[in-house]
């Protein structure tokens, strides 16, 4: 640095010379500083964020559409942003996702969630995060998990529920909505209003 502050002064005299040292160190600060910042920013900042994936996962696919048609008609179509599966546990992960659950005789279902599981041997589906059902009769269901076992054809959770439609609002602690009767039962404490 010393030597190239000496090249600027024999170069030059008088107030050049002063100027084009006083421009040499300009230069070399803003130099160490592009190369500070630079060299020293965080990886994530230098390159494209990498999605570490659990050793455990087979198969990672983003924008996935998946149906499944069980042995008694029902049929479930699974969209979502990102799925993760896993063969030995017989499941597949999903992130961001939306179900439509379609009964044999055309009712359907319309679940939303920040993230679920499905049990690829037993059909089973675990769904939570900011849970919607919407029923084809216009039924509309609010909770933060939500069970759904195919075996059972029912669909429940322990958490807060809120269920409304056009003709009143019911919160209550727990929900079974049995499928093939289309049943619903609220436990808990019971809140009702009738609009």
């Amino acid at each position: 640095m010393a030597k190239l502050f000496a090249f600027f002064r024999n170069r030059a005299g008088g107030a050049a010379g002063r100027l084009g040292v006083a421009a040499a160190v300009v230069l070399v600060a803003a130099l160490i500083t592009a190369g500070y910042y630079w060299g020293t920013r965080p990886a994530e900042e230098q390159k494209p964020g990498l999605k570490v994936i659990d050793d455990q996962v087979d198969l990672y696919i983003k924008d996935v559409h998946y149906t499944e048609v069980g042995d008694s008609g029902n049929r479930l179509e699974i969209n979502a942003d990102s799925a993760a599966f896993l063969k030995k546990e017989n499941e597949a992960r999903f992130e961001r996702v939306r179900m439509k659950l379609i009964l044999p005789d055309g009712k359907t279902y319309e679940l939303s969630a920040d993230r679920g599981k499905l049990r690829t041997d037993r059909k089973d589906v675990e769904i939570e995060g900011n849970v919607v059902i919407l029923s084809s009769r216009g039924d509309r269901f609010t909770t933060n998990r939500l069970f759904y076992s195919d075996g059972e054809k029912k669909i429940h959770t322990k958490d807060d529920v809120t269920l409304t439609n056009p003709r009143f609002v019911v919160q209550g602690r727990g929900m079974t909505l049995l499928l093939k009767t289309e049943h619903v039962t609220l436990s808990g404490p019971v809140k009702a209003r009738v609009q």
